[in-house]
């Protein structure tokens, strides 16, 4: 226990994993901690807390403990039992946080696993962001502000993020974290020292490296600096992988803010949380896992760039046109392994013999692909010839190499003469034991005597119980057995010796030979990682030709207009839910003189779906996909906003409403002419008249030509307020739109189809109906309506009033003057003549 206190009090922020014998334990707080993670049992031993898990299946374990934000320290034997006096000397061979991990068994092949380090500056107005991942050498940087950081973690979803102590000091900072779902480290300030920053830099890509990558602010340079500190402490030999540091900017890539992202079920699905039913879901049909997390990424950065989209463009298009290519290279493809994640464990020094195969393998079939890729003209692809890769590779290793180098035989022969002569020696030792077996039958005279081995107690004489009295006297007995009794001579103990000093430096040089393989490797780090990269790409191509075909898209114009035009648009997603023919497409047409759509129809008639998927085809023609539409017009859109649904924030002190205000503030605050704006039942968190005020006033605010430089966002505006669609008489730019429903012997059939004109009907007691509210309640609330709708205000256009009959023609003097008189003006706040006037309006319908 001194030992393990000893060696807990330098990794005091980490849980110890301590190996005892075939068992990882954990002792005090630790133990406490991790058992009902692990679901392990909770022990004592004198008195001290204590749980355990097999070392066999530790990593299952790790996972648990690292999902869970945990960082593990693992603490190993560095000698054998029995080797030496006393207690086994032990140390950490490995540390693991949740953003510097290798290990496959720990990774998500399909996402990448950030290391996020974020850095304020004075105001906390602003942030920059630096990320990497040691797993595929990935490595960028770039700035935002502190209202949008939050949207850039949600994007890369980081394994853990790293802060300094110091910042985490400022309220905005705290609460910033606070609100994150993932693991956050508040490291020592030194990290993000400028003269560390800057000397780490130099040290790993030269002297230049600052200027080289265009690292041309102080914050730049230390959230970098910061991520490589942080990754050496962890990981040292996991540093090597990075050859570059990329600069992001924001300007060459569509803004999508955190309600975006979750809104549009972008990656993830509102309802699971799940990838599954989510747009990611339905575009990504790659067949490898470098891949995979491409077209994540790609999901989340739509391009800006027209030249960059029609590029991709015409790579789909060929693909199309060409499916027997497309076919051949997607089988290809198949069995191309996770080259980027085996080259940062060769890169790291911990690739095992299966690795290296993999990837010898795997750059065997690309270049196949490159052969087909360069026999088809103007794709442009250059991938870097790996043949120099692949030949070592299969000049060093055994076709069929262990897992484990300590099972022998990874090596090939005839690679070093030393290792040959070691493994023929052990062969005739072999052929020498088993003559030596025949020698002992025949001088002892027992016949089924015979020579074993355990990795206890090494080689054997073995004699059957009934044979033991006729044992040479020369036989000193080992072990006594079921079946009989051991024993060892002189001669068997030199044999011995001989053989497992062969064996051990056949080991140990078959490890030496192939570490200096994988050091040989290493050098073509960046030629892989840049193989891999062109790898990836061309599988999300082959993908996006592949949906294309099958779900019957087209390929959308891209310009640099303000036009958004769809004909026969449809849902990505619920398209491939719904049966073959159920969807029901609809189109969108905005232009230079339309550019707000005030959207009405009943519940569950498929409004939100008619906004979602507007936005969704916009994502999926800037990332240069096709889309599901007969055909597409698209202005570059430059940012997509999003206020959708109710949710709360009780954590915050946000109410729903408020939550929906928040949203729909950033939006006002935010958008430019280019962006597309996605508003889904503003207002109905709070009172009628309230709710309709301000959504009243949001859509003149988005149509306000006084104020050039914002107007004209395109914007989608779904609601209830069925007296808004009055604005379209008033306000230039805006038109009415709706759902179309049929009315049949007293049921409402929803069309799903969205047409010209505006709806006077929500349905929603039709909608409670099918929910399967109690008929009394139905019936109820049918009565209700009728004698509302009796007095119902009518709105006509902007300014006007309700028509009040405020003075009666049929004699006497009317209610209302006789109120009016008993009202002390004097005496009357602005409260409560808003009350009377508001009492009237009902009142006097």
């Amino acid at each position: 226990m001194k030992q393990y206190w000893n060696i807990k009090a330098k990794y005091s922020g980490m849980m110890l994993f301590f190996r005892l014998g075939d068992f990882y334990e954990m002792f005090g707080d630790d133990a406490v901690k991790a058992a009902p993670v692990l679901e392990v049992v909770l022990t004592r031993r004198v008195g001290i807390p204590m749980c355990g898990v097999p070392y066999h299946s530790v990593n299952s374990y790790i996972r648990k403990l690292i999902t869970k934000g945990f960082k593990v320290a693992i603490c190993e034997q560095l000698e054998e039992s029995g080797t030496t006096k006393g207690i086994v000397k032990r140390g950490v061979t490995k540390v693991l946080t949740p953003g510097t991990i290798l290990e496959d068994t720990l990774l998500e092949s399909k996402e990448n696993n950030f290391l996020m380090s974020v850095i304020f500056d004075d105001t906390a107005a602003s942030a920059t962001f630096a990320a990497a991942d040691i797993s595929t050498g990935e490595f960028f940087v770039s700035e935002t502000t502190l209202k949008s950081i939050e949207a850039e973690v949600l994007k890369y979803n980081p394994g853990e993020l790293i802060i300094s102590a110091g910042s985490m000091q400022n309220k905005h900072i705290s609460d910033f974290t606070a609100k994150l779902k993932v693991s956050v480290s508040d490291i020592d300030n030194s990290f993000f020292d400028i003269e560390k920053a800057q000397n780490i830099t130099a040290e790993l890509f030269g002297g230049n490296a600052v200027k080289k990558f265009g690292l041309n602010k102080k914050e730049i340079v230390c959230a970098c600096g910061a991520l490589l500190a942080y990754i050496k402490e962890m990981q040292p030999q996991s540093v090597s992988i990075f050859s570059e540091i990329k600069y992001i900017r924001n300007s060459d890539f569509m803004y999508l803010d955190t309600a975006a992202i979750k809104n549009l079920e972008l990656l993830n699905s509102m309802t699971s949380g799940k990838t599954e039913n989510s747009l990611l879901s339905v575009m990504d049909s790659t067949k490898t896992p470098m891949g995979a997390r491409t077209i994540r990424q790609w999901l989340i950065k739509p391009l800006l760039d027209i030249s960059k989209i029609k590029n991709r463009q015409n790579i789909v298009r060929f693909f199309i046109k060409n499916p027997n290519v497309r076919k051949e290279i997607v089988e290809k493809l198949k069995t191309v392994s996770d080259i980027e994640r085996i080259t940062a464990r060769v890169s790291s020094g911990s690739a095992n013999p299966k690795d290296l195969t993999a990837l010898k393998n795997s750059l065997k079939t690309i270049n196949n692909i490159s052969g087909i890729i360069k026999s088809a003209e103007g794709l442009g692809f250059n991938i870097p010839e790996n043949a120099q890769i692949t030949n070592k590779i299969s000049s060093y290793l055994s076709d069929e190499p262990p897992v484990s180098l300590k099972d022998g035989n990874a090596i090939k022969n005839g690679v070093n003469a030393e290792l040959d002569e070691l493994r023929k020696m052990s062969t005739d030792t072999k052929a020498y034991i088993s003559n030596l077996e025949a020698k002992e039958r025949a001088a002892s005279g027992i016949n089924n005597l015979k020579i074993g081995y355990t990795s206890v107690f090494g080689y054997y004489i073995e004699i059957s119980k009934s044979n033991a009295a006729s044992a040479p006297k020369h036989y000193v007995r080992k072990q006594t057995v079921t079946a009989g009794e051991r024993y060892i001579t002189e001669e068997l103990k030199i044999l011995e010796e001989k053989i497992l000093s062969a064996q051990e430096k056949t080991l140990r040089l078959e490890n030496s030979l192939f570490n200096n393989l994988v050091q040989e490797i290493s050098v073509f780090t960046a030629d892989i990682l840049k193989t891999s990269q062109i790898i990836s790409e061309i599988d999300i191509f082959c993908g996006f030709a592949e949906n294309a075909t099958e779900y019957n898209y087209v390929c959308p114009k891209i310009s640099e207009g303000r036009e958004l035009s769809i004909k026969d648009g449809r849902h990505p997603v619920v398209e491939r839910i719904l049966k073959n023919g159920e969807f029901t497409a609809n189109d969108i047409a905005f232009d230079e003189n339309s550019k707000i759509m005030i959207l009405t129809g009943p519940n569950m008639s498929g409004k939100s779906t008619y906004l979602r998927q507007t936005a969704l085809i916009v994502i999926m023609a800037q990332i240069g996909s096709f889309v599901p539409s007969q055909s597409a017009e698209i202005g570059l859109v430059d940012k997509i906003f999003t206020r959708i649904g109710a949710g709360d924030n009780l954590a915050g002190g946000e109410s729903t409403f408020m939550v929906e205000m928040s949203e729909t503030a950033n939006i006002l605050n935010q958008y430019t002419q280019r962006s597309l704006i996605i508003l889904d039942e503003v207002g109905r968190g709070t009172s009628t008249y309230d709710g309709m005020s301000i959504a009243w006033a949001i859509i003149e605010f988005l149509a306000d030509d006084k104020r050039k430089a914002n107007t004209g966002a395109k914007t989608l505006f779904a609601t209830h307020y069925f007296e808004l669609t009055g604005l379209s008489e008033t306000l230039k730019g805006v038109v009415n739109y709706s759902v179309d429903i049929k009315e049949w012997n007293g049921d409402v059939i929803f069309l799903h189809k969205i047409v010209k004109g505006s709806a006077d009907k929500s349905y929603g007691i039709h909608v409670a109906k099918i929910a399967g509210m109690p008929h009394q309640v139905i019936e109820r609330a049918y009565e209700i309506l009728s004698r509302l709708e009796k007095n119902s205000v009518e709105y006509s256009k902007r300014d006007e009033s309700p028509q009040i009959e405020f003075f009666s023609d049929s004699g006497g003097e009317p209610q209302i003057l006789t109120e009016l008189k008993n009202i002390d003006i004097d005496s009357l706040s602005p409260i409560e003549a808003f009350n009377i006037m508001h009492n009237w309006k009902n009142k006097y319908k």
